[in-house]
């Protein structure tokens, strides 16, 4: 399938393969279109600079979703990173649901080709290792570069895994911050309750709450704050400063109400226009969006 065709792929109805196939909203067909056209730009860019290039899907799916509203059957990011024009050296998906994980290893399987995959069940805050084991060696007459879509439900995201991982690979990072539909919804029970580690997770701040307090805060600060901290922890690992404005925000198609950010991290300021170049091309609703 030629890159073009991918970057839309999600447009066009599958028929039920028979596999499991888990519902998404209407609202993440945008989501996949713009990891698609970035997908596809970082790709053709650097085929022919790096002898290795690695693409690994974090909480990765089945490759396909049945769209709620309508029963469209489309492909997701896993399968269009697959059949990009110009492929991945290596692959590697992990997902905690074995359902998903079957699912996408038959769908691959059925491309034919000779894809290097592998794959991972278990979850992404224990998986690390897992995933090292995986990465192609590499040193400087071989050179490794890696691009990572971070795709969780929730925003119960351990930032260890991106330091683990963005410390010891030249890796762009594609990240889905939960934080509409989990942590404004959910702010005052993460907030007042000190046992709950989410937002520190998140941000690598166990006293985040005396920041929060100090500055004297309010519920309406909250993204900016999580936004802000999220990158100035990528920042202290060598990665480009990335502007609060383009943090790509996805709302509900009724009713204009957030649900997440994409965002995306890279160490060499052309992964940034990569990123910049797939929102203009991939999805008009472009800014920051409180």
């Amino acid at each position: 399938m030629g890159g073009s065709e991918v970057e839309t792929a999600h447009l066009g109805e599958l028929e039920d393969d028979g596999l499991y196939t888990p519902s998404i909203k209407e609202h993440s067909l945008r989501k996949i279109r713009l990891h698609n056209h970035y997908v596809s730009v970082f790709s053709t860019a650097m085929k022919d600079k790096w002898p290795q290039r690695a693409y690994l899907g974090l909480y990765s799916g089945s490759g396909r979703a049945r769209v709620a509203g309508t029963g469209e059957i489309v492909a997701t990011s896993a399968m269009s990173a697959v059949q990009v024009r110009y492929p991945f050296t290596k692959y590697i998906f992990v997902d905690n649901n074995a359902h998903c994980i079957a699912a996408l290893k038959a769908r691959i399987n059925a491309l034919g080709g000779d894809h290097d995959v592998s794959f991972i069940n278990e979850d992404v805050s224990a998986a690390v290792p897992a995933i090292i084991r995986r990465m192609p060696p590499y040193n400087s007459a071989r050179g490794l570069l890696s691009f990572c879509f971070v795709d969780p439900f929730s925003a119960k995201l351990n930032f260890d895994v991106f330091r683990a991982l963005g410390s010891r690979y030249r890796m762009d990072f594609l990240v889905l911050l939960m934080l509409g539909r989990d942590l404004r919804t959910n702010f005052k029970r993460y907030l007042q309750d000190e046992s709950d580690t989410r937002i520190a997770d998140l941000i690598a701040d166990e006293e985040w709450r005396n920041e929060w307090a100090d500055r004297r805060l309010q519920p309406a600060d909250l993204i900016r704050f999580v936004l802000e901290k999220f990158g100035q922890r990528m920042t202290e690992l060598g990665y480009q400063e990335t502007t609060l404005d383009e943090a790509h925000a996805i709302r509900l198609d009724h009713g204009n109400v957030l649900q997440y950010h994409l965002v995306a991290y890279s160490k060499h300021p052309l992964g940034l226009k990569f990123w910049r170049d797939a929102r203009a091309a991939g999805d008009p609703q472009l800014g920051f969006g409180f």
